[in-house]
C-alpha cells in the first residue's frame, strides 16, 4: 500500500518531513491522525475514479472490496488499541475522576422525589458498579427506559431506587448533580471573580484568596450565648479522624444561620514570588454578616404541591399532590405571609406541630382538609429553583410547590404600591434585571451589567422541563436576589391592558435573611476521587473496562440520537473538540491522556 501522508494530529500541518515515498507530518490539532493512501482523498474524490491511479497496483482503488474494508478496519482496530493504551497508562499512574457523591439534588425531579439527599454515594446504576459521577450522568442520558440506583446515604444506610428520567437538556435527567469540594480553585486569576456583586462577600473581614479551603463553620454567638454553644463541629469519622468540611454541609449551615454573622475557619497557603505554594498551611478566620432579602413589594398567589417527597414527613401526615395549601398555623399564604417564605417557616418550627388547612379536589367537589405536620431539621431555601417549572421545595417535610405568576398582595408602603399601578390578579410575564447606569455596571452573577437579564415567563425553551402552566414564580424571585444592584422592570397584563414598571429602590424583608452569601458558583473545585490500578495487571483491567464503556457509550449516543433522548445541539463538532481539548491539556497530561484516549 503506498501511504502520501502519515500525520499525528488533523488540520494544518504545522511541521512535516519526507522519507522515501511518504511525507510525515504533525497536524495542529492534536487529536487523533489520519493515514492519506494514494487513491483515497476525502477532499478530492476524483481519485477514487482515476484510471491513471487505478492502475497502480498499491493505490487503494486497486484493491478490492474485502481488501478495503480491511484497511479501514485497520483504523478502527488501532483506535481501539490506542485508547486501551492510553486509558491503562493513565490509571497505572492514577487518574482524578469526579466523585460519584450526590452535590445537589434538583426538586421536584425523580431522585427528589426518591429521597435522594445531598452528600449520598450511588454505588451502581442498573446493576453495574460505577466509579465516578461522570459513569452516572453517561448512563442515566443514554437511558431509553427507567434506571436502578443503588448507593448509601451520607447516615450510611444503604438505598435501591427504581427512577424514570425526565426528558431534559442536553439529554435524560433523574435531577443529581455533581459534587464539589469547600476549596477555591487555584487557577481564579483574580481575587474579586470569588465574590458577586452587592451580596454580603463583599462585606467579607477580608478577601477570600484563590487556593483557600474552608474547613469549618459556624456563626457567631449572640450577646446571650458563649461561643462553644454557637460553634458548629466539624464532623468526625469513627476514630476521631476529622475529615474535611462537605460542600453540603457548608450549604446547610449558611441557609441555618441565614441570620446571622457567619465565621469561616480557612485553611490557607501562602504563595511566594513564582507563585509556589509552602507547605505550611496557616488557618484564617473571616467573617461575613447575613442580608435581608430583597423584596419588590408583591407577594404573588399560592400555587399546588407539585411533588412529595417518597417516605417523607408530608406523605406520612397525608398531604397530596394537588393540594392547595390555604394556610399553615392559621396564617393564609398571600395575606398573611408570603407564600415564598414557608420553606423558612417550617425550618424554624422543627420538632414543633404545625396546623396546615389544604384544599383538595375530590371527584364531589373541593373540601377543606386539616393536617397536622412536625417538619425536619432542614433549613428553608436549601435548594432554589433551577428552571422555570422548578417546585420550590420544603425539605423540612418533603413537598415541592407552585408560587402563581398572579399578585396576591401589594405591600402597604412598598415602591410598587407608591407607582399605583399593580393590582391583585395582575399577571407577570416577565422581568428584566437592569443596570441603573450600565456605563458604570461592575460585572455580577449573571456576568456583563450592562446587558439586561430577561426573564420571560410566558414561555418556555425547548427541551425545558415542566410547562407553562408550571412556570413558578420563585424562580425569578431566586433571580432577584443573586443581583441586588440591578434595578427590576416587570411587565405584566390584566386581561385587559399591558404594561411595565422599574422598581429602582433596594427594599428589604424584614426579619427574613438570604440563604446565600455570594461566593461566585463557578470557584468551586470539582470533587474527585483518584483512581489508580494497585498494579500493571490492575491498571490494564482498568483500562480495558474504559475501552469497553467508551465503545458501549458511542453506539448509545448514536441511538438516543435517533431516539430522540439526545439533542444535535449537545454534540461538538471539530472547533468544539478543540477547545475542550486545550481545557483539559490545562489540567495536565494524565487528563490530556485520558481525553485522547475517548476520541
Amino acid at each position: 500500500m503506498h501511504v502520501e501522508r502519515f500525520s499525528i494530529g488533523i488540520g494544518p500541518i504545522l511541521w512535516s518531513r519526507q522519507k522515501g515515498e511518504t511525507e510525515y507530518a504533525l497536524s495542529a490539532l492534536p487529536f487523533g491522525g489520519y493515514v492519506k493512501m494514494l487513491g483515497q482523498d476525502d477532499m478530492d474524490p476524483n481519485q477514487m475514479t482515476s484510471s491513471e491511479i487505478a492502475e497502480n497496483p498499491r493505490s487503494y482503488s486497486a484493491k478490492s472490496v474485502p481488501q478495503r474494508m480491511a484497511i479501514i478496519s485497520a483504523g478502527v482496530i488501532m483506535n481501539v488499541i490506542t485508547g486501551f493504551l492510553f486509558f491503562s497508562t493513565c490509571y497505572f499512574f492514577g487518574v482524578y475522576e469526579p466523585s460519584p457523591v450526590v452535590g445537589s439534588v434538583i426538586p421536584g425531579f425523580p431522585a427528589w422525589q426518591a429521597g435522594i439527599r445531598p452528600g449520598d454515594r450511588i454505588t451502581a446504576i442498573n446493576g453495574e458498579a460505577i466509579r465516578s459521577f461522570s459513569d452516572l450522568q453517561e448512563a442515566v442520558i443514554l437511558s431509553s427506559g427507567d434506571v436502578a440506583l443503588e448507593g448509601m446515604h451520607d447516615d450510611g444506610t444503604s438505598f435501591s431506587e427504581v427512577l424514570t428520567p425526565l426528558k431534559s437538556s442536553p439529554g435524560r435527567s433523574v435531577g443529581i448533580r455533581p459534587g464539589a469540594t469547600t476549596a477555591i480553585a487555584d487557577t481564579i486569576e483574580k481575587p474579586e471573580l470569588i465574590s458577586d456583586a452587592g451580596l454580603p462577600l463583599e462585606k467579607a473581614s477580608e478577601e477570600f484568596l484563590p487556593g483557600d479551603k474552608i474547613i469549618a463553620l459556624r456563626p457567631s454567638p449572640l450577646a446571650t450565648e458563649t461561643p462553644a454553644d454557637a460553634a458548629a463541629a466539624v464532623a468526625e469519622k469513627p476514630g476521631d479522624a476529622v475529615r474535611p468540611m462537605l460542600f453540603s454541609e457548608l450549604r446547610y449551615v449558611t441557609a441555618r444561620d441565614a441570620d446571622r454573622e457567619l465565621i469561616y475557619t480557612v485553611e490557607r497557603h501562602d504563595k511566594d514570588a513564582e507563585g509556589k505554594k509552602s507547605k505550611t498551611a496557616k488557618m484564617v478566620e473571616i467573617t461575613v454578616p447575613p442580608s435581608e432579602i430583597r423584596s419588590i413589594g408583591l407577594w404573588m398567589a399560592m400555587g399546588p404541591i407539585k411533588a412529595i417527597q417518597k417516605n417523607s414527613i408530608a406523605e406520612k401526615a397525608g398531604l397530596k399532590v394537588g393540594d392547595l395549601i390555604l394556610s399553615v398555623d392559621d396564617k393564609e399564604p398571600g395575606k398573611n405571609i408570603d407564600p415564598l417564605e414557608l420553606p423558612v417557616y417550617f425550618g424554624k418550627q422543627a420538632g414543633k406541630p404545625v396546623k396546615v388547612v389544604v384544599k383538595r379536589a375530590t371527584s364531589e367537589g373541593d373540601d377543606k382538609v386539616e393536617l397536622e405536620v412536625i417538619p425536619g431539621d432542614s433549613p428553608g431555601w436549601l435548594d432554589s429553583p433551577d428552571f422555570k417549572a422548578s417546585p420550590l421545595s420544603i425539605n423540612a417535610i418533603g413537598i415541592g410547590y407552585q408560587v402563581q405568576l398572579r399578585i396576591a398582595r401589594v405591600l402597604p408602603g412598598s415602591e410598587a404600591e407608591k407607582l399605583g399601578v399593580f393590582k391583585p390578579d395582575m399577571k407577570i410575564t416577565r422581568v428584566d434585571l437592569i443596570a441603573a447606569d450600565p456605563e458604570k455596571a461592575v460585572p455580577d452573577a449573571f456576568g456583563d451589567a450592562m446587558s439586561p437579564r430577561q426573564l420571560d415567563l410566558s414561555t418556555m425553551a425547548p427541551k425545558e422541563p415542566g410547562t407553562l402552566e408550571d412556570v413558578n414564580w420563585a424562580w425569578a424571585f431566586a433571580e432577584i436576589q443573586r443581583v441586588p444592584n440591578r434595578q427590576i422592570r416587570i411587565y405584566f397584563e390584566d386581561g385587559k391592558n399591558t404594561g411595565s414598571e422599574v422598581l429602582k429602590t433596594y427594599e428589604s424583608a424584614t426579619g427574613w435573611y438570604r440563604w446565600f452569601r455570594g461566593f461566585n458558583g463557578s470557584i468551586w473545585q470539582d470533587d474527585r476521587e483518584l483512581q489508580k490500578g494497585d498494579s500493571l495487571g490492575d491498571a490494564l483491567a482498568l483500562g480495558i473496562r474504559r475501552t469497553k464503556k467508551t465503545a458501549v457509550s458511542i453506539y448509545m449516543t448514536l441511538r438516543s440520537l435517533t431516539q430522540g433522548n439526545v439533542s444535535a445541539d449537545s454534540l461538538s463538532g471539530p472547533l468544539g473538540i478543540a477547545k475542550i481539548g486545550y481545557m483539559v491539556a490545562e489540567r495536565g497530561l494524565i487528563d490530556l491522556l485520558m481525553f485522547l484516549g475517548f476520541l
